[in-house]
């Protein structure tokens, strides 16, 4: 089944908590200085290593916020285009309950 809207903010939110969360990890190094951050990453490849995974893991993970940022565009389209052509908005593709149990 395709994402309905409310499912693609859910998943834009957690990707863009954990890209928050990944970017703490990077801001760390604005508040070193040359020394401290060289004693931390510099000229290992365990320093190395862990720098490549912090800078890797915000890259990748501001691509995958990129993408649904672009699912969302094209799914607000969708909608607009189905309403715009009078089809019923509320046919399971762009409104999905939930069914929960009260």
């Amino acid at each position: 089944m395709a994402d309905s809207i409310g499912s693609l903010i859910d998943k834009l939110a957690t990707v863009n908590q954990k890209m928050f969360m990944a970017q703490e990890d990077i801001y760390v190094i604005r508040k070193m200085t040359f020394e401290e951050f060289k004693e931390s990453y510099g000229g290992t490849d365990e320093g190395l290593m862990k720098l490549y995974s912090c800078f890797k893991k915000a890259c990748d993970l501001n691509v995958q916020r990129q993408q649904i940022i672009l699912e969302v565009a094209k799914k607000i389209v969708e909608i607009i285009q189905a309403s715009v052509k009078n089809e019923d908005l509320n046919n399971g593709v762009f409104i999905q309950d939930q069914h929960k149990t009260y």
